[in-house]
């Protein structure tokens, strides 16, 4: 009993002790509150505070409320300001929202494609068609343009060097049916000038020897002609002729009066046909017809006896 009773006052003594702990630890936590408080409202700035809600009421036509200030509300609500979308991108092109279709925008694109087929006698690896495809911008669309240009300046480089050709020839025409006048004999060079791919002028100058028994005449003639182009593969030309040629009797009259002799004129066609042995060098041969126009001339030749006969030229011709 003795033992109980001693136990009693100390767990007695125990309680009051942490009764009295825990009521000075709240005492404690208060008296920190109010000192915290009382030096925030000391050293607190009042008047910058009051002075920063006077213009704030000056400003929205506002009024005080105590510690609050009751502002005049916005004529508009506000619209909250969104940011534009970014956007998508899909390999190389950009995809655009509908809010971006207002915008105006150009996109310029040109494709060309080339292909390599391979032979069909080729290994089985090799005859594989290979496909290329590329997306050029507008201004790399002028490299065909160009090509384009420098083919059609080749070919025109090539036409002019065949503007100009020389023709060296032989002809003679058929002799008098009474056979005192022999077959003519006239040799001569001329000079062509092509016009366009059909078209070509043709002059230059020929030495014609008329015999006849006891007579030699000796003419000199300048012949224009104009030739059109009627066929033409790689090695043989097709062409037509006509003209005419003006010849002067310069040796074998009487008294060899040069002055007294007349000039002769005369018309000629026919048609020509052209072997090309190479690019520049051709042969040529000629038949065609002539009629010579009648003069006061007193020497008589095979022209008179024959004004229309037919002739033969033949000879060699050189592009360049």
């Amino acid at each position: 009993m003795d033992e109980l009773a001693q136990e009693i006052p100390v767990a007695y003594q125990h309680r009051r002790r942490m009764i009295f702990l825990r009521v000075a630890a709240a005492a404690s936590v208060l008296l920190v509150l109010a000192v915290s408080s009382a030096t925030f409202w000391y050293f607190s700035p009042n008047q910058e505070i009051e002075e920063a809600f006077t213009q704030i009421v000056a400003a929205n036509g506002g009024t005080l409320d105590g510690d609050g200030v009751l502002a005049r509300p916005l004529a508009q609500p506000l619209k909250p300001v969104l940011s534009k979308p970014t956007p998508k991108s899909y390999g190389m092109l950009k995809q655009y929202t509908e809010a971006e279709e207002e915008e105006s925008m150009t996109v310029s694109m040109s494709f060309s494609f080339s292909a390599t087929i391979r032979n069909e006698s080729e290994p089985r690896h090799n005859r594989e068609g290979v496909w290329q495809a590329k997306v050029e911008g507008e201004g790399e669309a002028s490299g065909v343009k160009e090509e384009t240009s420098i083919s059609q300046n080749t070919k025109n480089s090539n036409l002019k060097k065949h503007l100009w050709a020389v023709k060296a020839q032989v002809g003679t025409t058929l002799p008098a049916d009474n056979g005192t006048y022999k077959m003519p004999i006239s040799v001569g060079a001329t000079v062509e000038r092509k016009l366009n791919k059909y078209l070509g002028v043709e002059t230059g100058i020929v030495y014609s020897n008329l015999r006849s028994e006891g007579q030699k005449l000796h003419y000199l003639g300048i012949p224009v002609k104009m030739n059109v182009t009627l066929a033409e593969t790689k090695k043989w030309d097709v062409y037509a002729t006509v003209g005419g040629v003006a010849d002067k009797c310069i040796a074998g009259a009487p008294d060899n009066d040069f002055k007294n002799e007349p000039i002769q004129l005369a018309v000629t066609a026919g048609v020509g046909v052209r072997y090309k042995i190479n690019d520049r060098l051709a042969v040529f041969a000629e038949p065609g017809i002539s009629h010579h126009f009648k003069t006061d001339s007193q020497l008589a030749t095979v022209r008179t006896e024959r004004p229309t006969n037919f002739n033969l030229l033949c000879g060699l011709r050189m592009t360049y």
